[in-house]
Formats: C-alpha cells, structure tokens, sequence
C-alpha cells in the first residue's frame, strides 16, 4: 500500500489592518441673530384720540374734586371745667320733742320748720311765714266724747269741727272739746303745739277725709313755733286715722 503523503500546511494569511478614513466633521452654520423688531409708532390720529381722552379724564377729577367740600377743622373738645367739690353740709340737729322721735322710730319722711306765731290767729301767721295757703296748716284738735273719752280729730286750718256730724259718724251721743289742762294731760304737750304724733295716751284719730287731696300738710311738731311738713300721704301711713267728713 502506498503511503500517503502528509498534507500540506495551510499558510496563514494575515489580514492587513485597513484604516477606515473618517469624514472631517460637517461646517455648522451659524444662525443669524434675529434683529429686533422695530417699534411701530403709533398714528398721529390715535395719539390725538389718546390725549383727549387724558384730558378729559383729568377734568372730571377736577370737577369732583370741587364737588367734594373742604373737611373742615375739628375743633378741640374744650375740657369741662372741674367742679370744686362742695363743703359738706352741716348737720342740722332736730328737736327732741316726742313728736319728731316717734316720726323719726317710724322712719317717717319730714322736715321741721319754725315760724313764730301767738294765739289766737296761729294758723294765719304760720301760713304767712311759711308762703302757703291756711288750708294746708291741719289743726290737731283735742275732743271727748259723753264718757270722757278722748279723741283726736284733724281739720284744715280754715275749717271748723262738726261736733254733730262727728258723733253720728262716731255713733256717739255728744263730742266737745276738751279743756286745755285735760288736753296737756292726754297728749303731754301745750296748747298750741299739740302734735298726732309722740301722745302720752293711745286714743284714736279721725281726720277730714279732704286732706288726704293736698300734696303737702303741715302739722304741729310738739313744741310752739316748730311745724312737721311732710305729704299727706305720709300722713295717713304713719298715724293710719278713721277718714271723715266732719268739717265746717
């Protein structure tokens, strides 16, 4: 058998590097700056329309303005004027007659005046004294009836007492007037200064209904020349009498 001939080696062909020539880069074109746009001037009859519009604008501000008046100057608040503090009065002691304390237990509301006056004309000098009408000076008067019993009776000072109309209301037989000395002795005090109020005796009191229409009465205070003012209707809730009509 014949021997076979060993191959023959391949040669090795060696690949040449082939340098790619690369394209010189592309020339950028340069952009042109846009020039700015130019300003348009407005038209000679727009610019007119625009003035006469200002001013026109500007005259109705003025005749506003004048319509508006001038705020005029506040004046300054005069400061009031400081009172000087009036000196405190002076307390007036009352007389201590036992009329005034028992008006003053009862917190009776009164005032005492003095006039000076003498028998028998008391009421009309009292009531010049005092500028007021003798109607408003009431008498307390002093009577009994047919057993000596003692009552008070209050009259007007220009009216008198019916004796007779006052028993019948009273339903008594007969009323006088009693004595000065029995009327010192029932109430403690003078004639002429008896007061319904502060009595030494308990005894009731009938008053003519008509007082109870005047607004002030005067009424004696338990001493002479001293009188107790004060409303009637004081009066009729502190000595709380029988109403009447026994005046004359």
């Amino acid at each position: 058998m014949k021997k076979k001939k060993p191959a023959k080696k391949a040669k090795v062909i060696k690949k040449k590097n082939v340098v790619k020539k690369v394209a010189p880069p592309k020339k950028t074109k340069v952009v042109k700056k846009a020039k700015p746009a130019k300003k348009t001037k407005p038209k000679k009859a727009a610019v007119a329309k625009l003035k006469t519009k200002k001013k026109a604008v500007a005259s109705k501000k003025v005749k506003a303005a004048k319509k508006i008046a001038p705020s005029k100057k506040v004046k300054a608040a005069k400061k009031a004027p400081v009172k000087k503090a009036a000196p405190p009065k002076k307390t007036v002691s009352l007389p201590e007659t036992p009329a005034v304390q028992d008006l003053q237990k009862q917190n009776a509301v009164f005032t005492v005046c003095s006039c000076q006056y003498t028998e028998p004309e008391a009421v009309q000098q009292a009531a010049a004294e005092l500028n007021v009408e003798p109607h408003c000076i009431i008498k307390t008067l002093v009577m009994e009836d047919e057993l000596g019993k003692p009552l008070l009776v209050l009259v007007p000072g220009d009216q008198d007492v019916s004796t007779e109309e006052l028993a019948a209301t009273i339903g008594a037989q007969e009323i006088s007037f009693c004595s000065p000395e029995l009327m010192e002795v029932h109430t403690g005090y003078e004639t002429g200064a008896i007061s319904p109020f502060g009595i030494q005796k308990v005894m009731p009191a009938f008053m003519e209904k008509s007082i109870a229409m005047l607004p002030e009465i005067y009424l004696g205070a338990g001493q002479r020349g001293l009188l107790v003012k004060m409303s009637s209707a004081e009066l009729i809730d502190k000595l709380k009498p029988f109403m009447v009509s026994i005046a004359k």
